[in-house]
């Protein structure tokens, strides 16, 4: 069973918000590579998937050719369809990573899926993915309108 986490009482993330999403599991996540994560408003939010229209178009080019790349998950799969070196999108499928999890903030460990149109995330099958996987311990905040976070 995953780790049990309780944020219910923190801020609500709700469809058009304005937030980042940045960070990772290593110190510096083959994703965020400036480090500074990318921002974008949430589009939906769902039980367990939330969709981010990032403010420009994002493209990743992994370095670490030995791992085979990043696992695509095309329009929805339970398993990868693929690998791939280079990941183009717009947007961003979240996932929350801990079981109890809700969507508020703080918001402890996400999974990121980079997805180059707007993402169904009804077609995605319980424990499967789409888009490519890009990240598995992402966090996001809201952006505050004073453009402060």
């Amino acid at each position: 069973m995953g780790r049990q986490v309780d944020n219910a009482h923190g801020e609500p993330f709700v469809a058009g918000d304005r937030v980042l999403v940045g960070g990772g599991y290593d110190q510096h996540p083959e994703w965020d590579k400036e480090g500074h994560g990318y921002s974008g408003t949430i589009s939906c939010v769902g039980e367990h998937w939330a969709v981010v229209e990032l403010d420009e178009d994002l493209q990743l080019e992994i370095a670490d050719t030995a791992s085979g790349g990043w696992r695509d998950f095309g329009r929805g799969s339970y398993r990868p369809l693929r690998q791939v070196s280079i990941a183009r999108g717009r947007w961003l499928a979240l996932a929350l990573g801990w079981v109890g999890e809700v969507w508020k903030e703080p918001i402890g460990r996400l999974h990121v899926d980079l997805c180059d149109e707007v993402p169904d995330v009804s077609k995605i099958p319980r424990g499967g993915g789409i888009g490519v996987w890009v990240e598995s311990h992402a966090t996001m905040k809201h952006l505050r309108v004073d453009g402060g976070s």
